[in-house]
């Protein structure tokens, strides 16, 4: 059976660990370990293996710069691209929005609208970060990204423990507690300029949004990607990693901890000072993403 591969929701490998992943392409395999357990496995990347590779990001432009060492390896790409606008206070290092639409076009055009999906998630609410800036900015990137994306997820920010303990210690905002009415009323106002566009909502993981006009989202969509790249070989198991989780089952190859980009909201950092210190130590030659050579106590497919 061929696996799905996701390049991860752990942290943003094509922003910053392209060339890694191209190396771990190259000879066919790469080293896991499951963040809980802290096991290590060993996962097969040749394309007998591997059936597509899902790829998230906030900026694509690395990997776009070798775009075709990567297909040479696996050409059934699909991508998610995370575009907010959000301001560099919550987010220190990712790019200007109007560069990552630039991208986020030229995907859609190499591959198609079907291949790629625009994420405008998470939604976070402060007191001096009101719903009506986001509104403001999801009408003025709908409209540029009309005719390249066809849907949109979106979500609202959990408020998982190490975000708060973030926001407490770096950020200059206060976070808005809003119940699930408010945040229903606050999606609908997307909607319009959703349809506008040509675009439809998808929820993640919000179940209290989905309705008439809002889908439930599957970020990792086994059908569509069958549909896309061939249904031959396909394991396409249903696998929620959370409540209201449409996913199917995948192999996530990178790490917590691991991410530049100092967002403050993400659940995927416990500390943006933790990740910096891993920057710095990272090597491309490592098998696995945190670490090299560890003990394999199986395998992954």
């Amino acid at each position: 059976m061929k696996h799905i591969i996701s390049a991860s929701r752990r942290t943003d490998i094509p922003a910053f660990f392209t060339g890694w992943l191209i190396k771990r392409l190259e000879e066919g395999s790469v080293l896991v370990k499951n963040p809980y357990s802290g096991k290590v496995a060993e996962a097969s990347l040749r394309p007998s293996h591997v059936h597509s590779i899902v790829l998230w990001s906030k900026d694509f432009n690395p990997l776009l710069r070798r775009i075709e060492e990567v297909e040479q390896h696996s050409p059934n790409l699909f991508f998610h691209f995370t575009i907010t606008g959000i301001p560099k206070d919550l987010e220190q290092h990712t790019p200007e929005a109007k560069e990552a639409v630039k991208d986020f076009i030229f995907i859609s055009k190499r591959y198609s609208p079907r291949h790629i999906t625009w994420r405008f998630d998470p939604i976070v609410i402060t007191g001096s970060l009101p719903f009506e800036f986001y509104e403001e900015s999801f009408a003025r990137l709908a409209e540029a990204l009309k005719g390249h994306a066809t849907e949109c997820y979106l979500s609202f920010m959990e408020p998982y423990k190490k975000v708060l303990r973030n926001f407490e210690k770096y950020a200059g905002h206060k976070l808005i507690e809003l119940s699930d009415e408010e945040k229903q009323g606050y999606a609908k106002k997307l909607v319009k300029a959703a349809e506008k566009n040509n675009m439809k909502l998808f929820a993640c993981c919000n179940e209290y949004l989905v309705n008439d006009d809002i889908g439930q989202a599957k970020c990792i969509d086994a059908e569509r990607l069958a549909s896309l790249f061939g249904i031959e070989g396909l394991s396409a198991k249903s696998a929620p990693t959370r409540e209201g989780c449409g996913c199917a089952k995948v192999i996530d190859i990178g790490a917590y901890d691991t991410c530049g980009h100092g967002c403050l909201y993400c659940y995927a950092n416990s500390d943006k000072e933790k990740a910096k210190k891993f920057l710095k130590s990272f090597n491309p030659e490592w098998k696995g993403l945190e670490f090299d050579g560890e003990k394999k106590e199986g395998e992954l497919f």
